[in-house]
């Protein structure tokens, strides 16, 4: 087991003893509501049978692969054309979209536990904060400051990632530096005046965050770790609300990557 599995481990055993004193011994307090407030993908069904077939005989390794997965069509034009459409951050917050895809990409909100200590850092008085052992929670939401345009792959090689996504294809990047190269040149044409940059999604556990230097654009809450993102974003110099969809065309990618159809 990994460093991700072993974290994950450990939260999810810090759950089991919250439920247990809050509602007593397992599964007391694990409600229908709980499990069932999201559809639970079929994992097992025949699209997740048929993805871990294809996918087991690909031979394929985590971080040495961008995947894409869609519909037939959109992947086929992404395929053989290097067509692909830009969505704006607010896009992915439609309700529309199931749990995998629906997210607040503009705000995260995080909490965090100040001692004693760091109390007296931030407050106008700190002679009134009492002596003895403190701790308090605070709320903080960070916001984007602006809309931006967002591109998505993942470097996941996970059958799930059919179901979750509820893709009948996909497409497999063998040549990640020849993509970036190619999404980087079509970028610099359709979104002038905007920062670019690449790079691997940084997960967020909202409870325990790690640092409090955030940066919305790359950051997610860690539910979504799983899915491995790694992601081009474009944000206006000035900011922008309610951006709308951008296509691209790369070129045909057929020499640096695969097409896959369940």
């Amino acid at each position: 087991m990994g460093s991700e599995g072993i974290k994950a481990m450990e939260v999810w055993t810090h759950v089991l003893e919250e439920m247990a004193l809050r509602y007593g011994p397992h599964p007391n307090g694990f409600t229908h509501e709980i499990f069932h407030s999201e559809p639970f993908p079929d994992f097992v069904g025949e699209l997740g049978r048929k993805a871990a077939n294809v996918i087991a005989s690909k031979g394929l390794k985590s971080d040495n692969v961008f995947i894409k997965f869609g519909k037939a069509d959109h992947m086929r034009s992404l395929f053989e054309k290097g067509a692909l459409r830009v969505q704006p951050a607010s896009y992915y917050a439609i309700s529309d979209h199931n749990g995998a895809i629906r997210d607040d990409e503009l705000s995260l909100p995080l909490s965090f536990a100040l001692s004693r200590e760091d109390i007296i850092k931030i407050v106008l008085n700190p002679q009134d904060v009492p002596d003895g052992r403190l701790e308090r929670r605070v709320d903080v939401t960070y916001r984007a400051g602006t809309d931006y345009w967002l591109y998505c792959v993942t470097s996941a090689v996970e059958p799930r990632l059919f179901v979750d996504f509820q893709a009948d294809s996909c497409v497999i990047v063998k040549d990640r530096e020849r993509f970036q190269h190619l999404v980087e040149l079509q970028g610099a044409v359709k979104f002038p005046n905007t920062d670019h940059r690449r790079g691997k999604v940084i997960y967020v556990d909202p409870l325990l965050p790690s640092s409090a230097i955030i940066d919305v654009p790359v950051s997610k809450h860690f539910r979504y770790e799983y899915q491995r993102e790694h992601r081009f974003l474009w944000k206006p110099k000035t900011p922008m609300n309610n951006l709308q969809y951008v296509d691209l065309e790369l070129g045909t990618l057929e020499e640096i990557a695969e097409l896959v159809v369940l």
